[in-house]
Parts: C-alpha cells; structure tokens; sequence
C-alpha cells in the first residue's frame, strides 16, 4: 500500500513538472502565428535593440525578402503612440510608402524597406487574421520588383 502512495506522490510531482515545460496559451498561439508567418515568407527575427528604442519595445521583427529596389524607393518608418508615422529615411514622397502605411495594421511600430527586403517591427497580436492584412498590405512592395 504504501508503495502505491509514494508512485502516485512521484508521479504527481513528474506530471506538474512537465506542465510547467508544456506551453501555455499565448506561447502557443505565436508559435501557430510565426509558423503562418514563415509560410508567407517571412524570416521572424527577435530583436536586440527593441530594449533601446522606445517605439519598438516588445516587437518582433518580421522580414521578407523582395526584389532589388532602387535607392529612391528605400524608406524606414517609425510609428508613434498616437499613431503617426515619424521618417527615419526617405519622406512621404517615396513612391509607393504611404499607400503600404495607410494599410499597415495597428500592431506595427516601424518598417524598413531596404534594397532587398522589408523589415516589419510589430507587436504580434491576438488574432492570427492580423497577419494576412500585413501580407496584402506589403503587396505593393512586392509587386513593384515584377513591374519596376
């Protein structure tokens, strides 16, 4: 009898050990939601100077390769509290920026459309349909290496 006590006592403590290495809810939905992230395309980074910036504090970094753009096409974008956009390279005439900003959904705090790719810095939401309006948001970027 007494053996029994101390498997189920032994067994107790190996059970609520391993539930606290299993992960939790909002673990698991940005793990599914990374996992979509990298079937668009995108290359999910964790950023190191988020803890030095201000406007990217608890973002993530999501990048996605495009095609070659032209230096007068490159532009990097920080968006504020009140959601305003602030320009850290180029200007509202950049060609092509401001119709992806008006799209861009809330959780993004910054963009960067360098020579080769867009980088993304957002605050991963709840609902993964977020991400399909970040996808055709940066549709125009992509679109304009096939006709630029």
């Amino acid at each position: 009898m007494i053996t029994w006590v101390i498997v189920g006592v032994v067994a107790a403590i190996l059970i609520s050990n391993l539930a606290k290495l299993m992960p939790r809810g909002r673990e698991r939905h940005l793990h599914r939601l990374r996992e979509q992230a990298r079937r668009c395309g995108f290359a999910v980074e964790w950023l190191r100077e988020a803890q030095r910036v201000n406007q990217l504090e608890g973002c993530i970094a999501y990048r996605m390769p495009l095609e070659r753009a032209p230096l007068d096409r490159e532009f990097s974008c920080r968006r504020d509290a009140d959601g305003n956009w602030s320009w850290l390279n180029g200007s509202a005439a950049t060609p092509g920026c401001m119709e992806v900003l008006a799209q861009l959904p809330a959780q993004v705090r910054g963009i960067d459309r360098q020579s080769l790719s867009v980088v993304v810095y957002w605050r991963e939401p709840d609902d993964a349909a977020v991400l399909t309006q970040l996808v055709a948001a940066l549709a125009p970027l992509k679109a304009e290496g096939r006709t630029g």
